[in-house]
């Protein structure tokens, strides 16, 4: 095993050929410090106000169009670094997975300070695009202007096309249309090789192809295409990023995932062996390599640079669901989770919402423990069940996991109510969105508050370093033991 890359988040896209009810996914992990929090907003639309910028530093202000859209967000608890955004337009941008250069690279075309960033890129796109296209022509103005700031993979969607983009240097990027047959789960680690330049799925920076030929660092393919991989990033695969591009193909191809290699690069786009549904995805994002000898748990000598899906320090995850049969408006659901995935919840926020709960929008005064941040109860119950994954964890995530699979039956017959409110009374829709949107979300924290309290109690009354079966049961939270009794009452 090569040692651990330092980089974070892994990356995934779902097209709406390849998933079970024929919309188009995509997302990544945030992954960052573990004591990070997030929030979830909404910013309202600007209309016919001429001559704003969205200002990134001194001097560094972008213009903005006079109409500006309305949009979803999950920002750090400080307002940047939007991790999923979804606007009026149908328009979900998720951004960054931070990837990495060669250093001759980084000295022909040295990034920028206050360039295109993580910290918004996502908000320009939210604000500014009415289509995934044009959301990476609003990063490629970008770039042009004040340059890039770091190296990055982003992913753009609408109801019509998807798009990924790698942002390499201080001024060079490449953006594709993804396939709509097709899935990707990867690391941190650029996916493109080679391109055709001359196609309209194509985009790309002025210099991309003649900037490594003329410094003489360019890397050609057998058939004379330039290799971006190879000329950029050097052909330089770490284990901390490939183990998991490659367990996105175990997940969602197992026919051809093969064994892993450290030397090969996974392909990014690659056909499922069945279609995949939400669920499936949510559980990618709980993946820890299980059924494999990478697996930590199963390691007894565990190795640090065999970095899973699911590490401790994801901070939140939007899954950014597009539907192309409504209006753009209400066409997409975020499905976000607050925090780390495997022992917390994902939930529904329509773009069509004008609110949420307050405590989903609520900004810590200070850092440490503050229960009116939806982000730490979540936290605080995900990092108890950790402890220990069998005793303490089963029982939470199952519950959670049963909560998401009735969401999930559920959200057709939600849109469908604010659809048919939506074609004559718009307002009622938004209304109805918005309502059953923050009694989900005030379920879910009033949930995670009560089965915090009862795993406490257990591991209170259950302390024994040796755990002793005949003594303990493994923990079951009370609120699953009431869902499992009304469906046997119910089927009775």
């Amino acid at each position: 095993m090569s040692s651990v890359s330092a980089f974070a988040c892994t990356g995934f896209y779902v097209g709406k050929g390849a998933s079970a009810n024929g919309t188009t996914m995509i997302g990544h992990t945030v992954d960052s410090w573990t004591t990070a929090q997030s929030v979830t907003w909404v910013v309202d639309r600007v209309e016919d106000e001429p001559g704003r910028t969205y200002k990134v530093a001194d001097g560094v202000e972008f213009p903005l169009p006079d109409t500006t859209y309305k949009y979803t967000t999950t920002p750090f608890t400080y307002g940047i670094w939007d991790g999923a955004t979804a606007n009026e337009m149908g328009v979900g941008c998720t951004a960054a997975i931070t990837c990495y250069v060669t250093d001759e690279m980084k000295e022909l075309d040295p990034t920028v300070e206050n360039g295109l960033s993580e910290q918004f890129l996502c908000a320009l796109v939210a604000l500014c695009a009415s289509s995934a296209r044009e959301g990476v022509q609003v990063l490629a103005d970008y770039i042009d202007m004040f340059g890039n700031a770091e190296q990055n993979t982003i992913l753009i969607a609408d109801q019509n096309e998807a798009w990924y983009m790698e942002t390499y240097t201080g001024h060079q990027w490449c953006a594709v249309k993804m396939p709509e047959d097709c899935v990707a789960v990867f690391g941190n680690q650029f996916m493109l090789q080679s391109v055709d330049p001359e196609s309209d799925d194509v985009m790309y920076s002025d210099e991309l192809f003649s900037m490594p030929e003329e410094a003489g660092l360019a890397v050609y393919t057998e058939d004379g295409s330039m290799d971006l991989f190879a000329t950029y990033s050097g052909n330089v695969l770490r284990d901390g990023n490939n183990l998991r591009t490659w367990y996105g193909h175990v997940l969602f191809a197992p026919s051809t995932a093969g064994e892993y290699a450290t030397e090969t690069h996974y392909d990014l786009f690659y056909q499922p062996d069945a279609p995949i549904t939400l669920n499936d995805v949510f559980d990618m994002t709980r993946a820890r390599y299980e059924g494999a000898e990478y697996c930590p748990e199963t390691i007894e000598d565990y190795a640090y640079d065999i970095r899973v899906i699911a590490i401790e320090r994801q901070m939140n995850i939007g899954v950014i669901e597009i539907h192309d049969d409504l209006p753009a408006e209400m066409a997409i659901t975020t499905w976000v989770c607050t925090t780390d995935a495997e022992h917390s919840v994902y939930l529904p926020v329509s773009n069509l919402v004008t609110d949420l709960a307050d405590v989903f929008e609520y900004v810590p005064e200070t850092d440490g423990p503050d229960e009116n941040c939806a982000h730490y109860l979540f936290k605080r119950l995900s990092a108890l069940a950790k402890q220990d994954r069998e005793w303490y964890g089963q029982g939470v995530r199952a519950y959670w996991n049963q909560v998401e699979e009735q969401l999930v039956d559920v959200n057709g017959d939600v849109l469908a109510e604010t659809l048919k409110l939506y074609e004559t009374d718009p307002e009622a829709a938004k209304a109805y969105i918005t309502n059953y949107t923050i009694g989900v979300q005030q379920k879910a924290v009033e949930d995670a508050k009560t089965i915090f309290d009862e795993l406490m109690w257990y591991v209170i009354s259950c302390t024994n370093t040796s755990k002793d079966p005949h003594a303990f049961n493994p923990f079951v939270p009370s609120l699953l033991i009431v869902e499992e009794e009304a469906e046997t009452e119910e089927a009775a």
